[in-house]
């Protein structure tokens, strides 16, 4: 006999195909795979790679070949008896040679180091993106923890306020109600199933919102979170800022960038090294020419040399480069204390928020266990007829803003709490 299941095949199937609940850091790791954000920067750091690679080339020996081939028609010079004729003349030439920069007053060393270091510094923005994305994702992560919040807590003051309009007509077919009292629950129940409309639209776009951040693709079906991360966002290490890093490297950058400039005004150095051969033979004669393989043999030739070269004058250009280069590096300079000093500033406004946030959590806490013994004490007055529904819907309007209130600063006080630990160093996806 087959053991018994619980459910059918179609609910098992349809429990397999609904998607687990992603937590905080589910959503930190596709975010950093897929937003948009992370992967353009990513590119952009491999264009620097290319780039410090292409500089690292220019200091290798340059190796060429090169052929040529001409058929000369009318008076020409006869290779052999060095006078004229007007026969037709068939020549090819061949020559390998080879270039290499021996001083150049350091250009290319200085601007592959300035390269090396701009490759770095694109890492390090790489890094500064994934985590404004990161502190994009946590708010939209917790932004909809809170609208779901609202749903729920307007679900359960509908399904509240029903139950009283239903209690409400059933007295009054008893006559204990009347019907300004019906009609004023109804009023109330109208006004919850619109708030509720109302936070759904909002939980929706929260939805979106999350879904944008983290490079997801758009779907009617709503994105599933966990109510909690199951673990924190952050790590116990601390590091620098990659913002400052990048700012820092963006600095030495510049100061390699400007020794490459002053080198335009020194000498410039370079070996050179080849080898040619050339073959040709008449046209339209009988004589007898030496076969392409010997001429190839016995025309060849090789050569080394040095050549030299001092700038003199070339337009002001070096200088002009010079002067841009000390400007980009003091430009560099004070983007470096502007980082700084908006850092710190972003440190202190974290930590006020943070200290904030656990105040306004003790007093929304303290808040709404007073709005509770209210709205108890209020209920029952309405129950034994004392109080209007109007009465009752205010008390239980205050004790849904206080709930509301309290999921708000504890989401609040999260928030606050990982962006301090950000800005004092901790990375904010844990490894």
């Amino acid at each position: 006999m087959l053991p018994l299941q619980s459910g059918s095949a179609g609910e098992r199937q349809e429990s397999e195909r609904q998607p687990s609940p992603m937590t905080l850091k589910d959503c930190l790791l596709y975010a950093r795979e897929h937003a948009h954000g992370n992967r353009i920067s990513r590119l952009e750091a491999g264009a620097a790679s290319a780039d410090k690679r292409i500089s690292a080339a220019d200091m290798m020996p340059y190796i060429s070949f090169g052929s040529s081939g001409s058929l000369s028609f009318g008076r020409n010079i006869d290779p052999e008896t060095n006078t004229y004729d007007n026969k037709k003349t068939l020549g090819t030439g061949f020559g390998l040679e080879m270039s290499l920069p021996l001083f150049d007053g350091l250009v290319r060393i200085n601007t592959l180091k300035a390269l090396k270091t701009a490759e770095l510094r694109k890492k390090k923005a790489q890094l500064v993106e994934e985590d404004r994305i990161s502190l994009e994702v946590i708010k939209g992560f917790y932004n909809i923890s809170y609208c779901t919040a609202m749903v729920n807590q307007m679900r359960s003051q509908l399904t509240r306020d029903s139950t009283d309009l239903a209690a409400a007509g059933r007295e009054l077919t008893l006559g204990t109600k009347s019907g300004a009292d019906v009609a004023e629950l109804e009023a109330i129940v109208a006004a919850d199933r619109y708030e509720l409309i109302n936070q759904q639209n909002l939980l929706k776009k929260a939805d979106l919102a999350l879904r944008s951040a983290m490079g997801m693709p758009v779907s009617e079906k709503p994105l599933l979170i966990a109510e909690e991360p199951d673990e924190k966002p952050v790590s116990e290490s601390v590091r620098i800022l990659p913002e400052i890093e990048e700012a820092e490297m963006a600095v030495r950058e510049g100061r390699m960038y400007l020794r490459a400039a002053k080198g335009g005004y020194s000498p410039r150095i370079s070996f050179n090294a080849g080898v040619s051969t050339s073959f040709y033979r008449m046209v339209g004669t009988e004589a007898e020419f030496p076969s392409f393989a010997r001429q190839f043999r016995d025309n060849m030739g090789e050569y080394l040399g040095l050549s030299f070269s001092f700038p003199i004058f070339d337009g002001l250009s070096t200088r002009n480069r010079v002067r841009k280069a000390a400007i980009q590096l003091r430009e560099n300079e004070e983007r470096l204390e502007q980082t700084r000093y908006r850092i710190d500033q972003a440190t202190e406004e974290a930590r006020l928020d943070h200290e904030a946030a656990t105040e306004e959590l003790s007093a929304a806490q303290s808040r709404l266990s007073a709005e509770r013994l209210a709205y108890k004490a209020m209920r029952r007055r309405y129950e034994l007829g004392a109080a209007s529904a109007i009465e009752l819907y205010t008390s239980s309007s205050k004790l849904s803003q206080a709930e509301a209130n309290l999921t708000g600063k504890r989401i609040q006080k999260i928030i606050s709490e990982i962006t301090l630990r950000y800005y004092e160093g901790h990375p904010l996806i844990s490894n």
